[in-house]
């Protein structure tokens, strides 16, 4: 198949998962295009994907550079090119709306557009009154609809009355890459490094993480490992200042690769309102690494509460911090979970387990009628 993928090129999850995607698909025999603003931050060269950079126009007349009438225009030029039978957008705005514009310019080459939901551009972005009629338009207007987990495709369905429900098609890990392979030995007597990484926004709670990891701190010799940037990050400096825990709070910025973060990490953080899926925490889980994440949205999906990792109350900070202190103070416990975690990871949500997923799906819509 011919296929061009757009996404937001930057650090959060739809943009992780629209590159694997690529990736893989490129690595299975697909010919796969990526088209953006800026090259995926996961995007390798060498990986098998073209790249195609969409070039904003910044003209006086336009007050704010009209980057969607660009990225529509650039997608066309691609699907002309190369012969393009699916278009899959990843995020409803603006990507969605992009490609149906695309494909109705290009309507003498029949392309099929796919919309994959990642969350906040339903939950956030899409139920907002500014963006509700143009979100539910990509959504019926696209000739497949998919989201990434069961949660997510009921909210869908309930926030836009839809008449059909999305597709499910979980994320998922390379774990080829993403793999317990080297990966640190429990810290008997020695720091527990606890990780938590995201975009900073105030949805995932990062100062219930800092407040968090204060109250192990005061039990076992720990630091704190936080990467990524965001609205919040100026927020939990000064919490981490007032808590006086700075010198064990390390601010590692944006990194492309975490595969090593992962690997050395004891425990993962993800104490978010909600998340649609929560890759990260599937991430850690893949190298080993116990998590402890909100018991809400998909994350219930993901982790297998006592198995692979623990479930916590949103905002309860104390009983989190309690049952994390259990799971690091217990080698025997910390060992097995950490083995089901890595094993349900590559069981479950393993590249082999759910590309094909997206393959029979693109089958599907393209032998509709």
């Amino acid at each position: 198949m011919k296929l061009a993928i757009s996404c937001h090129p930057t650090q959060g999850g739809s943009g992780v998962v629209a590159t694997e995607l690529a990736i893989a698909l490129a690595a299975r025999g697909h010919e796969v295009h990526m088209v953006a603003c800026d090259r995926p931050f996961r995007l390798t060269r060498g990986s098998g994907v073209r790249y195609h950079k969409v070039d904003v126009v910044d003209y006086p007349l336009f007050r704010h550079p009209p980057h969607d009438l660009c990225l529509a225009n650039r997608l066309a030029e691609v699907i002309t090119d190369h012969g393009v039978e699916i278009l899959h957008a990843h995020y409803a705005v603006p990507h969605a709306i992009c490609a149906i514009l695309a494909a109705e310019v290009v309507a003498s080459h029949r392309v099929r557009v796919i919309t994959t939901l990642h969350g906040t551009d339903i939950t956030l972005v899409g139920s907002h009154r500014s963006f509700y009629e143009i979100c539910r338009h990509a959504m019926v207007t696209s000739d497949g609809l998919t989201a990434v987990s069961q949660w997510l495709g009921d909210r869908t369905v309930e926030t836009f009355e839809l008449a059909e429900r999305p597709a499910v098609i979980p994320n998922f890990v390379d774990t080829a890459r993403f793999s317990p392979t080297g990966r640190s030995d429990y810290p008997d007597g020695s720091t527990f490094r606890i990780v938590h990484a995201s975009n900073f926004r105030p949805v995932k709670r990062i100062p219930d993480v800092v407040r968090v990891f204060e109250r192990i701190q005061r039990e076992l010799p720990a630091e704190l490992i936080l990467v990524g940037e965001g609205p919040d990050l100026g927020l939990v400096r000064e919490l981490c200042a007032e808590l006086g825990i700075c010198r064990k709070v390390r601010f590692a910025g944006v990194r492309t690769d975490m595969v090593g973060t992962f690997r050395h990490a004891h425990l993962y953080l993800l104490l978010s309102d909600y998340e649609s899926f929560g890759l990260s925490a599937l991430e850690a889980m893949a190298c080993g690494t116990p998590v402890v994440v909100s018991e809400a949205g998909g994350l219930v999906e993901v982790v297998q509460d006592g198995r692979t990792g623990l479930l916590c109350p949103v905002g309860d900070v104390e009983r989190t911090a309690r049952k994390a202190l259990e799971l690091l103070s217990n080698q025997a416990a910390w060992q097995q979970t950490s083995a089901r975690a890595a094993d349900h990871a590559r069981t479950t949500f393993g590249v082999d387990e759910v590309v094909p997923q997206y393959e029979r799906f693109y089958e599907q819509v393209l032998s509709a009628e």
